[in-house]
């Protein structure tokens, strides 16, 4: 399993963002596989990173989040990606693939349910209505109950 496979999605997003902005300092290449690098981040020293491409999980960072355990931080990511630039292009456009399918289902989804709706029968959108607000978050019926003055008699 590769470095970016094994991190987090939020580790993989923020390491791309610090690799766009240019928080890698250095970076070396000491043997085949590893690599050592320094990254400026919230600290006022940069952090010292390990990358082992081999074996990810061995990677090491001295940022709060990884230091002494077995993650992937946004720090190693950012690292890799100044590595092989090629891959963060390919990560970048994979995801912006893959937004573009979920926006395109999202509206496919939004279309079948205003076209189900709209054939659904008055007695059929009472229930629907009725048991969304009295089944479904307790925010939700209190908006109803404030958006249609409901609760106005109370008062």
């Amino acid at each position: 399993m590769g470095l970016l496979e094994c991190a987090s999605g939020a580790s993989v997003w923020r390491g791309y963002d610090y690799y766009i902005e240019n928080k890698v300092l250095s970076f070396k290449k000491e043997e085949n596989g590893y690599y050592t690098a320094t990254v400026s981040g919230s600290s006022k020293s940069p952090y010292m990173v390990e990358l082992h491409l081999d074996h990810p999980r061995k990677s090491k960072c001295n940022c709060p989040h990884a230091n002494g355990k077995r993650i992937i931080c946004k720090h190693m990511v950012a690292v890799y990606f100044s590595i092989f630039p090629d891959e963060a292009k390919r990560f970048y456009n994979e995801a912006m693939v893959y937004e573009e399918e979920q926006e395109k289902r999202q509206e496919l989804i939004y279309e079948n349910v205003r076209r189900y709706v709209s054939k659904m029968k008055k007695s059929e959108l009472q229930y629907a209505l009725l048991e969304l607000l009295f089944d479904g978050p307790d925010w939700q019926y209190d908006h109803f109950v404030r958006e249609n003055g409901l609760d106005e008699e109370w008062r």
